[in-house]
C-alpha cells in the first residue's frame, strides 16, 4: 500500500450545527445522539508541521463549511451569514490524520477502475 502525498481532515458536527438544523426544521428535530459518529474526511495537502495544516484550514473551511451545510440543506438562503472561522471552530470538530494510505495502489497490474 503506498502512503498518499496528502493528509486527511476529519469534520465532525458539534452541537451549534443541530440547533441550526433543529431551527430551520423546527417540526422535524434532529437529536444529538444522530449526530454521534458522523464525519466527513477531506484531503489536503500533507504539511510538515501542523501549524502549516491549521493555516491552510483557514484559508479553506468555508468551502468544507459549505459542504457540510449542503449535506443538510441546498438551499443555500438558509445557511448561516457571515461564516467564519471561529463559527467553523464551534459548529465543528475538526481532527488532523497526517498518514494516508492509498489502498488503490495494491492493485493488481492491468485492473482497470
Amino acid at each position: 500500500m503506498k502512503r498518499s502525498e496528502r493528509m486527511a481532515v476529519i469534520v465532525m458536527p458539534r452541537e451549534p450545527l443541530l440547533d441550526w438544523v433543529n431551527s430551520v426544521t423546527p417540526d422535524d428535530p434532529i437529536w444529538i445522539d444522530e449526530l454521534l459518529g458522523r464525519a466527513n474526511v477531506y484531503f489536503i495537502p500533507s504539511y510538515e508541521a501542523m501549524d502549516e495544516a491549521e493555516e491552510y484550514m483557514r484559508s479553506h473551511f468555508d468551502e468544507i463549511f459549505r459542504n457540510e451545510l449542503a449535506e443538510w440543506f441546498e438551499d443555500e438562503d438558509v445557511w448561516p451569514q457571515p461564516r467564519t472561522y471561529a463559527m467553523f471552530e464551534e459548529w465543528f470538530d475538526v481532527m488532523y490524520d497526517v498518514v494516508v494510505f492509498d489502498s488503490q495502489a495494491r492493485q493488481a497490474p492491468g485492473h482497470q477502475n
